[in-house]
């Protein structure tokens, strides 16, 4: 049953997830409550029930959709109404992690990337909250599906192989910050070996998986073959793009990891092409890549689990 931590549980909760003082502030004044919010909270109601019943379940080979984004009109307890879920279940995801016997330093990490999140929302959205992002890395956080480790994340999971068989991954997610140098690829790969093998031994993983526009070959039209971005795709066998997925762009995920901001849906594209800086080799790649007619393309690539480490081509 859902029930919200009172407010000075709810504040030592934030700070230990590393949200801001002005975000925990207005967290704190953005509480939903079923009599004055009956729509947002039947929708807080259902993501907390299928948290709790997945804890600790991985990525089905089905596939996962996540949590919408929710709508600007829905005000601040709609800005602010994951965040409230999450607080509602960091105990259970931490009893998960102790079952496990991974270390608090690892899951505090794992689980303070919210606070990340709502400085990454407020400097795109300019609001403060999480609700404008589409919720898809964090419910798996707090389900204890997903681990920071290093400069990388990994989701625990079935899925397919490049061969049709069906095995246990781990799906690779690439947080926005620090440079995707080879040092510290390697450093998270090496981690994960470790990891995975010592806290989840019946989950013997057969490859390492990663969905991203990152693997995108057409940026090797644009970046020296050297660059950190060329030498993480050359670690990867690449799948086919999927005729089906010619016109399934992912232009607005590029420019929000890119540019750090959402599109301006009233601007032209001209102009909202106008409007960007150019001051980095990927930013001119983008918009020169837009100019021509051409969209990004997010693609799927693995590799086995016995030989991540050290493949960088």
């Amino acid at each position: 049953m859902l029930k919200l931590p009172e407010d000075g549980v709810a504040l030592q909760r934030l700070r230990r997830l590393s949200v801001s003082a002005q975000d925990c502030v207005e967290t704190l004044a953005a509480r939903p409550d079923p009599n004055h919010h009956p729509v947002l909270w039947g929708h807080l109601e259902r993501c907390h029930h299928a948290l709790t019943s997945e804890m600790g379940i991985g990525l089905p080979a089905s596939g996962y959709k996540g949590f919408p984004a929710l709508s600007l009109e829905s005000g601040p307890v709609g800005m602010h109404l994951y965040v409230w879920l999450y607080l509602s279940v960091l105990p259970d995801v931490r009893r998960f992690h102790v079952s496990r016997d991974i270390a608090d330093e690892t899951s505090w990490v794992t689980l303070s990337d919210l606070g990340r999140g709502m400085q990454e929302h407020r400097a795109i959205h300019g609001t403060s909250g999480i609700g404008r992002f589409g919720q898809w890395c964090p419910p798996l956080r707090f389900r204890g599906t997903e681990y920071s480790l290093g400069r990388l994340a990994y989701d625990r999971g079935r899925g397919e192989l490049p061969n049709g068989d069906t095995g246990q991954l781990l799906t690779i997610h690439i947080p926005s910050g620090d440079p995707l140098t080879t040092d510290s690829c390697e450093s998270s790969f090496r981690q994960a070996l470790d990891f995975f093998e010592r806290h989840f031994p019946d989950e013997p993983v057969a490859a390492f998986v990663c969905h991203s526009w990152l693997l995108d070959p057409q940026l090797g039209e644009y970046l020296p073959a050297d660059s950190n971005i060329m030498r993480f795709q050359r670690r990867f066998e690449l799948g086919p793009l999927n005729p089906s997925a010619v016109h399934d762009f992912c232009d607005t995920d590029v420019l929000e990891y890119v540019f750090g901001k959402a599109i301006d849906e009233s601007k032209r594209a001209d102009d909202l092409l106008d409007s960007l800086p150019q001051d980095t080799t990927m930013r001119r790649a983008f918009t020169t890549h837009l100019r021509s007619g051409r969209h990004w393309h997010a693609r799927t690539g693995w590799i086995s689990f016995g030989r991540v480490v050290g493949s960088t081509g």
